[in-house]
C-alpha cells in the first residue's frame, strides 16, 4: 500500500487545512479557493487526496523562524533547590525560635547550609551557560 492510499486522520486533515491557511497569508490562494480546498480537505479520505490539495503550493516559508530557547532548569535540579530551600527555611525558623526562647540571639548556625547552596549555584550556572552556548545566545 502506498502512502497516498493510507486513510487520512483528523490530524492529517487539520495539517492540510493549516497549510492552506498559510498559503492564503502568503498570497498564494484567494479566499474562495481556500474555502473550496479546506472543504475538500475535511472530506478527504486518503493522504493522497490531501497531498493533491497542497501539491501546487510553494514550500512553506516561515517569516520569523522561532529562535531556539533553552529549556528551563532540569527537574532534578529544581527539586534539589526546593529541598535545600525547605531545609534552610526550617533551620532559620528553629534558630529564630531558639533565639526568642532564650531571650538571647544565638550565633546564626544555619550558615552551615551555605556551602551546599554555593555548590548548587555553581552547578546551576554551568547548566545555564552550557545551554546558552548551545543555542548561541548571549554572543
Amino acid at each position: 500500500m502506498h502512502n497516498r492510499d493510507v486513510r487520512a486522520s483528523d490530524r492529517d486533515r487539520d495539517d492540510a487545512a493549516e497549510r492552506l491557511r498559510l498559503a492564503v497569508e502568503e498570497g498564494c490562494l484567494d479566499f474562495g479557493e481556500f474555502d473550496e480546498r479546506v472543504g475538500r480537505a475535511y472530506r478527504s479520505a486518503t493522504r493522497g487526496e490531501l497531498a493533491d490539495l497542497v501539491a501546487d503550493l510553494p514550500e512553506e516559508r516561515r517569516r520569523n523562524p522561532p529562535s531556539p530557547s533553552p529549556a528551563g532548569l532540569p527537574r532534578w535540579l529544581k527539586l534539589v533547590w526546593t529541598g535545600w530551600a525547605v531545609v534552610f527555611a526550617v533551620n532559620v525558623a528553629v534558630w529564630a525560635a531558639v533565639s526568642v526562647a532564650e531571650e538571647c540571639p544565638q550565633d546564626f548556625w544555619p550558615t552551615g547550609m551555605l556551602p551546599p547552596a554555593l555548590i548548587l549555584a555553581i552547578v546551576t550556572a554551568g547548566i545555564i551557560l552550557r545551554r546558552r552556548d548551545a543555542t548561541g545566545e548571549g554572543s
